[in-house]
């Protein structure tokens, strides 16, 4: 969700742009808007460098131990002491161990499982499936193309079509932090069933406006009506299709296809994203802005029944659960025994650890009662 409104954040931003290059002759704002882009990434280029420290869980990778445990103590208030501090960074040390085993274990799980194991295979349906489905509602295509769509509605002001877009990206922005807290008290198919329901009244709504206007001779609509629906639009999306669609997958793929499973939903997420977009006004003008607007509510119906249909309820659940889950609807255990492997793997790489801290703490209280002893018949004696 934390991921979803920074982006929604740097939408309204955006947006928001437009107002400084309202006066600028369009063939030159939208250069100088792609060159205003450049500033912040330089700037956070520039403080990533100079001003933010490196994480000390790298600095520990790396082995650079003294630099992790004093950059624990400017990023913790009060100080730690150095027990604390000591403890900080053995729990550090062995979570990444610990990570870097699964990660290797779970790199064992090829390709071809995704498409030979059956409970991977649902698990993929899903989780796939949520994050192609959010693109094919249509959310960047129209995202991309408001202006275009609030210039067909009989809006034709750029600043009065920038101030709307400032709008709707706040609308937008302001539903996702009730999505933050929805998601966990009502469930995450409830608010996907909300969202494509909403959306597919508004899409209704727009495909209505724009046969009135195309049925009208008149072109003095103000299109406050398109404003309102494109809002209703953009709202139902950030209750459940924006978020869900990356809550859903981290949440069904299991650890052993995790890394691999995540890569192939984002990818598809994007190719469906670029196909949706270049493809947007082609078919706007091919069906007409109302059957195009009907065919996006028709793909919010045929959504809503596949997510009835396929995606379970994942609030309150763990991935054990989740993977319990999918090998019993496919009746297929392989997904419980690689998951039982991943933690016996585990679980004999922590012993094994304990095992070797247990042993040189044995060594070192061997070498004090040696030296003790040695002190107490030697005293004049030096120990080097």
């Amino acid at each position: 969700v934390c991921f979803v409104l920074f982006q929604n954040e740097g939408i309204v931003f955006g947006f928001s742009s437009g107002l400084c290059f309202q006066h600028t002759p369009p063939y030159l704002a939208w250069r100088y808007m792609f060159g205003l882009g450049a500033i912040l990434p330089v700037i956070i280029v520039f403080l990533a460098i100079f001003v933010m420290p490196d994480s000390p869980r790298w600095l520990l990778m790396k082995g650079r131990q003294d630099e992790a445990r004093r950059v624990l103590k400017e990023l913790l208030y009060p100080p730690p002491d150095t027990d604390a501090l000591d403890e900080m960074v053995a729990d550090i040390r062995d979570k990444i161990a610990t990570e870097a085993q699964t990660t290797a274990d779970a790199a064992a799980v090829g390709w071809t499982s995704f498409w030979l194991v059956p409970s991977i295979k649902r698990m993929l349906l899903v989780g796939v499936g949520i994050a192609v489905a959010q693109q094919l509602v249509g959310i960047d295509a129209i995202q991309y193309f408001l202006v275009f769509i609030l210039d067909e509605a009989g809006i034709h002001s750029r600043t009065e079509q920038t101030l709307v877009l400032i709008k709707l990206g706040l609308v937008k922005l302001g539903c996702l932090f009730v999505a933050a807290r929805l998601f966990d008290t009502r469930g995450r198919r409830t608010l996907l069933f909300v969202s494509l329901g909403g959306m597919t009244v508004a899409l209704c709504l727009l495909s209505f406006h724009f046969s009135k206007t195309a049925d009208s001779s008149s072109s003095s609509n103000s299109g406050s009506f398109a404003a309102y629906a494109l809002a209703a639009y953009l709202a139902f999306f950030s209750l459940g299709m924006g978020p869900g669609a990356w809550l859903i997958p981290s949440e069904v793929f299991s650890t052993a296809i995790r890394a691999k499973a995540m890569a192939v939903a984002t990818t598809t997420n994007r190719i469906a994203a670029a196909f949706m977009s270049s493809t947007f006004l082609t078919a706007a003008r091919v069906l007409t802005w109302p059957g195009f607007f009907a065919v996006l509510a028709l793909v919010c119906v045929f959504v809503a029944i596949l997510v009835y249909a396929f995606v379970p309820e994942t609030k309150g659940r763990s991935l054990e659960d989740m993977a319990l889950y999918f090998a019993t609807i496919t009746r297929d255990e392989q997904i419980l025994q690689l998951e039982k492997q991943l933690q016996l793997v585990v679980a004999e790489r922590r012993e094994r650890e304990r095992q070797e801290q247990t042993s040189v703490a044995r060594t070192s209280n061997t070498t004090a009662v040696d030296e003790g002893i040695f002190v107490s018949q030697h005293p004049t004696a030096t120990i080097d």
